[in-house]
């Protein structure tokens, strides 16, 4: 810690500055994350009764559509959302460490699949480069209150190369939303979509849906008209980028609560900070004002 009051004082005027900057930050931060959080709060129990419904079409007419076939797995497709910009805690951070342990599960179960991805967001894209991968498109983060119609250009990537067999697996990774505190890393198959995908995301998530919404009780038989082929063709893509929106919502809830919460502890520290060069600078001043009076008192006893 500096000792001369001057450059203490340099000190204080600097803290205080970044205290003003990150109590900025956090109450922009505070007002985005109450909107984002309620986007991805409203759409919770909208995302998992269709995904309900997706796991019951996927037993019932699993031949009328690709999506719910399975088939030997020679190229995935990793979805990675991240943020933009830097000063939200641990989030990226975390999300790379899922990332990482993902690709080492899908390359222990498919030793000769080729991985490829898509990064949402610029640190995500960053550490994938890092990491010496190549990486097929790359987009800005959704930060700024996504609509549904901003996600068209990931799931048509994911949805049409799925469908047209250039991929045979789509996983997404995106920090899920628990809590202002807690920012989940998660990662969820998106295609093929079967019972087994549901039950995971129920094993992982349910407890989140469960509060908001919940399954019949009774099995439903569903009858579809004008036709099961009709219906599902033009049903089960909505339903399948409805759950990628969903990760969408729950990535940027996650990045408003994350940097609210870095920018709260930033703004504590520094006060913390604060307070402890002003009292050295207290003690700086009374020590060079006490040594005054004593250099007086001791040219008074000379003369």
């Amino acid at each position: 810690m500096p000792n001369s009051g001057k450059e203490i004082k340099r000190k204080i005027k600097s803290i205080k500055s970044t205290r003003q900057i990150t109590k900025a930050m956090e109450l922009v931060s505070t007002s985005k994350m109450k909107k984002a959080v309620n986007n991805a709060v409203n759409l919770r129990a909208y995302g998992y009764l269709a995904a309900n419904i997706l796991s019951k079409l996927s037993q019932k007419a699993k031949n009328l559509h690709k999506f719910f076939q399975s088939r030997e797995v020679k190229n995935i497709l990793i979805v990675f959302f991240t943020t933009d910009k830097g000063l939200c805690g641990g989030l990226n951070t975390n999300l790379c460490k899922k990332l990482v342990t993902v690709l080492t599960e899908l390359e222990s179960a498919h030793p000769s699949a080729k991985i490829h991805f898509v990064a949402s967001g610029k640190k995500g894209a960053e550490f994938l480069r890092r990491i010496g991968k190549d990486l097929e498109y790359v987009f800005p983060a959704y930060s700024a209150n996504p609509k549904f119609s901003d996600i068209f250009p990931i799931s048509k990537i994911a949805l049409k190369g799925f469908e047209q067999d250039q991929y045979d697996l789509v996983t997404v990774i995106y920090p899920d939303f628990v809590s202002t505190l807690l920012q989940k890393p998660v990662s969820r198959v998106l295609l093929p979509f079967s019972v087994e995908t549901f039950k995971k995301m129920l094993s992982e998530l349910g407890s989140k849906f469960t509060t908001v919404a919940s399954i019949p009780e009774k099995d439903v038989d569903y009858k579809l008209e004008p036709s099961p082929q009709y219906i599902i063709q033009n049903i089960v893509p909505q339903l399948t980028e409805l759950q990628l929106y969903q990760a969408v919502l729950e990535a940027c809830a996650s990045e408003h609560s994350a940097r609210m919460v870095a920018m709260q502890n930033a703004t504590k520290a520094a006060s913390d900070l604060l307070d402890d060069f002003v009292l050295s600078y207290n003690q700086a001043r009374q020590a060079a004002i006490t040594a005054e009076i004593s250099e007086i008192a001791a040219s008074a006893l000379t003369m």
